[in-house]
């Protein structure tokens, strides 16, 4: 289960081709009292077979991060991915077929994740998992 990152900065994101891994390196609002003994925390999506970050703001505060099913990423964000797999190809080979992409994903393990903003970054993953990890301030 996903830790609540309501509020969280983002601090940077790290997309990884080669090992399928995306890192979301967040940090808590240090003017919230609740959250000031909180640590940074990355959120590391393992074995990621697709997503887009849109509206980076430089600025970005979380509002969620919340696992999903695969059908709730393709009713969303469906029209963009076919688009996507239209223009270059990606996300990847089971984007050609939307209709047979949920049971091609969910065969791997695949899971979806939707990032949410108050301000700033959202967008998808669809991955094995994701972890948290906490960091050093």
């Amino acid at each position: 289960m996903l830790p609540s990152l309501h509020d969280d900065f983002v601090v940077s994101y790290e997309v990884n081709c080669e090992s399928r891994q995306i890192k979301l390196h967040t940090r808590p609002d240090p003017r919230d009292a609740a959250k000031r003994e909180q640590r940074p925390r990355t959120i590391v999506f393992n074995g990621v077979e697709g997503y887009q970050f849109e509206g980076d703001a430089f600025g970005n505060i979380i509002y969620s991060l919340a696992a999903v099913s695969i059908e709730r990423v393709f009713a969303e964000y469906g029209s963009r991915i076919a688009e996507s797999y239209r223009m270059s190809g990606a996300p990847g080979p089971w984007a050609s077929d939307l209709d047979d992409a949920a049971r091609v994903l969910a065969a791997k393990g695949i899971k979806g994740f939707v990032l949410t903003s108050s301000y700033g970054l959202s967008g998808w993953v669809l991955a094995k998992e994701a972890l948290v990890q906490n960091t050093q301030p």
